[in-house]
């Protein structure tokens, strides 16, 4: 055996540090670095505000098994009378399987909107066969035709592509 294998196979044994796989490779985190199997999600809906006290699925998507997603912008918005901007009368959710994204259960105003979403600082994540849903509370609007709409923007990746020592992003 050579100097250099052994040193190698030396190498390979230690515990990588951090940012590195076992095999030397910088991992990269599919949140801040998309990988280049990512495919795009744009999620764009209008829908009938509801009647006052019920709840409407503005949009939805279930992740598919072996990938995990991230949303990076959102936006909700409301058109028509009758309401005012932050007054709690309407509100929005994004929820992952249920449970409100963390920071995002009453949501009192528009996120920008779906023509002009916001970019979230970190992105969500979903997991493979989690369902994400951005959904609207009517609680006391009187319904004169109004809409609201929204956006969900992001992108599907390889599930394997968030363990280290898979290899990271090329």
């Amino acid at each position: 055996m050579s100097a250099r294998s052994f040193f190698l196979s030396m190498n390979n044994q230690l515990p990588a540090p951090d940012g590195l796989t076992p095999g030397g490779q910088y991992w990269m985190d599919p949140a801040i670095w998309p990988p280049p199997e990512r495919e795009p999600i744009d999620l764009f809906n209008y829908i009938a505000l509801p009647a006052i006290g019920a709840v409407a699925t503005i949009v939805t998507q279930l992740i598919e098994p072996g990938y995990n997603a991230i949303i990076r912008a959102y936006g909700n918005n409301y058109v028509g009378g009758g309401w005012v901007e932050g007054s709690g009368s309407v509100t929005w959710q994004i929820a992952i399987d249920g449970a409100p994204a963390p920071g995002y259960d009453l949501i009192l105003g528009s996120l920008g909107s779906p023509s002009n979403p916001v970019v979230h600082p970190c992105g969500i994540k979903i997991l493979e066969g989690q369902t994400i849903v951005l959904s609207v509370t009517n609680v006391s609007v009187v319904l004169a035709g109004q809409l609201s709409g929204g956006r969900l923007m992001g992108y599907y990746y390889p599930k394997e592509y968030d363990d280290p020592s898979a290899g990271g992003n090329p």
